[in-house]
């Protein structure tokens, strides 16, 4: 299952994605929370400190590369595996939940 939250700046989506991992969570589902925010605050919604939160690897743009298909077009993947992406840049939040910034 797949969630976004979106709505004007100060609508509580941080709020909302972080009560919904915390509640899919708690009720037994892997949850990966993803902040794709430019002030990012869900790691704090989810209860890690400031300290643990500064500490989150950012996803560099050069993760990204282009290719292109058997048809031609062009399209953008990442140049790790989804294990290496995880074990970089996913880092662990309180109950059980997993966040990329």
């Amino acid at each position: 299952m797949k969630i976004a939250t979106v709505g004007k700046g100060g609508s509580g989506k941080t709020t909302i994605a972080g009560t919904l991992a915390r509640f899919f969570s708690n009720n037994g589902h892997k949850v990966l929370a993803i902040d794709g925010d430019p002030n990012p605050n869900l790691a704090l919604t989810l209860g890690m400190t400031r300290s643990d939160a500064d500490e989150i690897n950012y996803i560099p743009p050069s993760i990204m590369e282009m290719v292109t298909d058997d048809d031609g077009s062009l399209k953008l993947v990442m140049s790790v595996t989804k294990k290496e992406f995880l074990s970089t840049y996913a880092a662990s939040a309180p109950e059980n939940i997993d966040l990329i910034v």
